[in-house]
């Protein structure tokens, strides 16, 4: 499935082939040239992009100061400052601070404290940060101060995960590490990476890819089964698999990967099933009951027409579906065998997109597709452009910092959601034309002696 190790020296370059960042390098005497690759320095791609990610992460973490010094209490601050954090208000809401099971039937403990609406797999993680939390500051800490090092406890977490996706994108494509430069460097994750859980399934699905080019089916099962045990999306990159394989005529190779996946899904799970049924599928019936909430498009329709929440819901789902069978009449009609994160992006842009909730944090979910689908910084800052907008007036329209003369606030932070629909299109419809068009790949480009037929399989 994939070839031997390519020497140093056939790595292919962003500036020799990325038009936009061979404009930008003339500041630094111009794109690389052919014998750049042949001298022995310690900085190899895969060190440069780690740092890269750390200092993405450590940007990020230094960017919520504003709601560390105000103990990460939520309010005004963490909306106008756009440090709002899922992971600091789960530590209050569902009962970690005193380091309660997120499963736990307890009448005691469920009145004073909500279900987990996380994924098993995050459920565990955040149980076992408020373990560490308590370890550091023990049991009679002031809870501010326990919240702090609680979100503190797993922004380090998440960017060790950033680091792992990064060197599992570096390794996707032997001749291409730079690609994963379109991780590691993404403004989304300066701006998402710390707030959320996400970059748990995010690196779980940066390994899937990373495994199944390296033709190893069980790990990349076990990755996927982690993935979708931290959020539902990533079984839609299974979705994209079989596609991929019945276009190859292989679709029984997918047996392994979906036995290891559920396998492993199932065991992940079983500790909040097995002490918790009725909290478990009260956590996973959530997931797809969702109204639509601040982000998505379909907020805008429910406060700008007669249309109904639970219909809006209905309508949402409905449409996603009808999204996916467009993608798989695009991939089995096509001339050529897509590339398995070209698949896996256009079906997760369909909930991005479609789907009634969108957190500005959702961005994530397309990040490691997009770095290898699309490696083109236009098109990659295209669309995180409209991310982070969306995200700046989200935060700052809840915060009612948008309202201008006209008193009409909420028309800013509508024409945002539009301009983050649309740049995400533009993601979408430049991945569609490289899987129309072959010849447009910049991937499938850079493989020597490409020809029409020729398998990249990542």
């Amino acid at each position: 499935m994939t070839s031997g190790p390519a020497p140093a020296d056939e790595h292919v370059h962003p500036t020799s082939e990325d038009p936009l960042v061979a404009a930008v390098s003339e500041v630094v005497g111009g794109p690389v040239g052919p014998r750049v690759g042949r001298s022995r320095s310690w900085w190899t791609p895969l060190r440069v992009l780690l740092v890269l990610a750390a200092l993405a992460m450590a940007l990020g973490m230094v960017s919520k100061g504003a709601c560390a010094a105000d103990d990460f209490g939520g309010g005004a601050t963490s909306l106008t400052h756009l440090c709002s954090s899922e992971v600091a208000a789960s530590f209050d809401r569902e009962g970690l601070d005193v380091l309660a099971w997120p499963w736990s039937g307890d009448p005691g403990l469920r009145e004073r404290y909500a279900v987990t609406t996380q994924p098993p797999l995050v459920g565990l993680a955040a149980w076992g940060a408020a373990g560490v939390t308590r370890l550091l500051v023990g049991g009679d800490a002031d809870a501010d101060h326990a919240r702090v090092v609680f979100t503190s406890v797993v922004a380090v977490g998440l960017a060790g995960l950033a680091l792992l996706a990064t060197a599992a994108l570096a390794g996707v494509r032997r001749r291409r590490p730079w690609d994963a430069a379109g991780f590691a460097a993404a403004p989304v994750l300066v701006v998402a990476g710390t707030v959320s859980w996400d970059l748990l399934a995010v690196a779980a699905v940066a390994g899937t890819l990373w495994a199944w080019a390296r033709d190893r089916p069980v790990l990349t099962g076990m990755l996927l089964g982690l993935g979708t045990a931290a959020g539902v999306w990533p079984v839609l990159v299974l979705g994209a698999l079989l596609l991929v394989l019945v276009r190859r005529h292989e679709p029984a190779s997918i047996l392994p990967v979906a036995v290891t996946g559920l396998a492993t899904w199932g065991l992940v799970n079983a500790p909040a099933f097995v002490t918790g049924r009725a909290q478990w599928e009260q956590a996973w019936a959530g997931t797809f009951s969702r109204a639509p909430g601040e982000g998505s498009a379909w907020s805008v329709l429910v406060a700008a027409t007669p249309l109904g929440a639970s219909t809006a819901t209905v309508v949402a789902w409905l449409l996603v579906v009808l999204w996916c069978l467009a993608v798989v009449v695009v991939v089995l009609a096509g001339a050529t065998i897509p590339r398995l994160s070209q698949v896996a992006l256009l079906l997760v842009a369909g909930v991005t997109l479609l789907g009634p909730a969108h957190p500005p944090t959702h961005a994530l979910w397309l990040l490691p597709l997009a770095a290898l689908a699309r490696p083109r910084w236009r098109d990659l800052l295209v669309w995180q452009a409209g991310e982070v907008l969306s995200f700046a007036m989200t935060g700052w329209w809840l915060a009612g910092e948008l309202a201008p003369g006209a008193g009409d606030e909420a028309g800013a932070y509508w024409i945002a959601v539009a301009v983050r629909v649309a740049c995400t299109l533009w993601l979408v419809a430049v991945v569609l034309r490289d899987v129309r068009r072959p010849a447009a790949d910049p991937v499938r480009r850079s493989q020597p002696n490409w020809t029409r037929s020729h398998q990249v399989v990542v």
